[in-house]
């Protein structure tokens, strides 16, 4: 068992003089009446009597008194425990110090009755000053089912912090003396508190009673929204001048100073740093959303390499993404822009007896095939449009695979093939878009170096890998300075510490203050 005794003297010399006889004296409010959205503290103050005396003219209560005088304006109640018969409400009067036993329990499930008699949605804090030696009495506890063998004190600490825990409102600890917890439970344990204050703290508070929330709060010395300080210590020498700010902190509103400093001080900082950093990172070109533009020659091989120091369009030098070069030793892959190698002419059919209809559509290319089967449908003669009628019926009727064997047959083969059969297949072709794009488009073909070397043709939609980059074909369309440009979109970009990677997009783009995400290839 400890007292609160040391606390008197600086309370004595600091308390005003007593009151004329007949004066009321300040005294708890034992009235459960409180204003809307008032909070109600309620304060628990250890009576018990281990320690000497240290107060010989005997002013505990004019000392207490002072100590409520510092929530002036809040409405507050006082609970005085020692042992489970030693439980008193509101009677300052009572504060000798003279109890026995130390029980936390008991005390604190007085103030849970002591908080029923307030209407529900009352807020309330629970302030205890305790020098926290739990000392209970055995025979106080012999009708509350004590498991045979247990430790008592063990067994009263367990019952206590789940009793704090279902009470839900916040509690707040001033420990008095010195009194320390063991060197093994002071490491990481900034309120140097013995474990079962902590504890009841944590049960009480939550995740605000957290060490690392309980720390910060303490650097900063202030109360916050989210960053509470819940544990203080008072030493014997600084008595009510240590109590006072302590008392006045905890019933003052919760004010975000502590989050403020706590966001100037480390956030803040930390903020700018990594906008630095990213801003650094993720300017450079390439990014997520830039393309490159490659300019291709029909069947002229580009040499492209990545990474190497190169003059752009727009004028200066970059070393990052795709240049071009004129050795294939320094190349990560070759691009070649080339026609479809499809002869759609009927050039090598054997033509002998044919007549003049069918020679002439035979001959004709895509386009203006489409255009003649329209104008003989639409004007042509009664033979003409019935001819032209059941050659498109027997063009419809073709397999797409049937129609491309026919078509890709070389020049120098198609004499076995019959006339008729290739112009219906030229006529299926034109109805059929999809398969008109694959044989007759020209395509670009790829060939890379190095590991995973590959080669193929590139599409819109395709994928395909130079040195560390990912591309996705974007579009190949005929034109610009050359017959073909090539569009790649960066799909696969690495960066330091994979910033290019992991930052949103957005975000990058507004560090990269670029006017435009494309680059042409030079």
């Amino acid at each position: 068992m400890r007292s609160l005794t040391w606390l008197l003297p600086a309370l004595a010399l600091l308390a005003p003089a007593r009151t004329p006889t007949g004066s009321p004296s300040p005294s708890p409010s034992p009235s459960p009446a409180a204003s809307p959205g008032a909070t109600v503290l309620i304060f628990l103050v250890d009576n018990s009597a281990s320690l000497q005396p240290l107060d010989p003219d005997e002013k505990r209560v004019t000392a207490l008194e002072k100590m409520f005088g510092f929530v002036a304006g809040h409405p507050y109640r006082l609970v005085l425990f020692g042992g489970r018969h030693e439980v008193v409400a509101d009677d300052p009067a009572r504060y000798r110090n003279d109890g026995q036993w130390t029980d936390l329990y008991f005390a604190f499930a007085k103030a849970r009755d002591v908080m029923k008699e307030y209407p529900p949605g009352t807020k309330f804090k629970v302030i205890l000053l305790t020098d926290a030696i739990l000392d209970p009495q055995p025979a106080d506890w012999a009708d509350m089912d004590v498991p045979p063998m247990a430790d008592l004190r063990n067994h009263v600490a367990e019952q206590t912090v789940a009793l704090v825990k279902g009470m839900g409102a916040p509690l707040y600890v001033i420990l008095v003396g010195e009194n320390l917890p063991p060197a093994r439970e002071v490491m990481g344990n900034a309120e140097r508190a013995p474990g079962l204050i902590l504890d009841m703290v944590r049960a009480a508070n939550g995740a605000s009673a957290a060490p690392m929330a309980q720390s910060l709060s303490a650097f900063f010395e202030d109360d916050g929204l989210l960053l509470k300080k819940f544990v203080f210590r008072v030493r014997p020498e600084e008595g009510l001048k240590k109590v006072e700010p302590v008392v006045k902190r905890i019933a003052a509103p919760a004010r975000p100073t502590v989050e403020v400093r706590f966001f100037s001080i480390l956030i803040l900082p930390a903020l700018v740093f990594l906008l630095l950093l990213i801003g650094i990172a993720v300017r450079s070109f390439p990014g997520p959303g830039d393309v490159e533009i490659v300019e291709l020659g029909k069947d002229s091989p580009v040499h492209v390499a990545v990474d190497r120091l190169h003059k752009l369009q727009a004028g200066g030098w970059g070393s990052r993404g795709l240049s071009l070069v004129g050795d294939l030793k320094d190349a990560a892959a070759t691009l070649t822009y080339q026609t479809s190698g499809v002869d759609l002419t009927g050039a090598g059919l054997d033509t002998e007896g044919l007549d003049p209809l069918t020679l002439e559509l035979l001959s004709l290319p895509l386009d203006r095939l489409r255009k003649a089967l329209h104008q003989y449908t639409n004007e042509g003669s009664k033979e003409e449009k019935i001819y032209v009628l059941n050659l498109e019926y027997m063009a419809q009727n073709f397999e797409p695979k049937e129609a491309e064997q026919l078509l890709r047959i070389p020049r120098g083969e198609r004499s076995r093939v019959s006339p008729q059969d290739y112009l219906r297949a030229k006529t299926h072709l034109v109805g059929n878009d999809a398969l008109r794009k694959s044989l007759t488009d020209p395509r670009v073909h790829v060939v890379t170096y190095g590991k995973d070397a590959v080669r193929r043709d590139l599409a819109p939609g395709g994928r395909v890998r130079m040195g560390p980059y990912g591309f996705i074909v974007t579009d190949v369309t005929p034109g610009g300075r050359k017959d073909a440009r090539l569009v790649l979109y960066y799909d696969t970009i690495p960066s330091a510490l994979g910033l290019k990677t992991w930052v949103p997009d957005a975000i990058q783009r507004v560090f990269r203050l670029r006017r435009s995400h494309e680059r042409l290839v030079s």
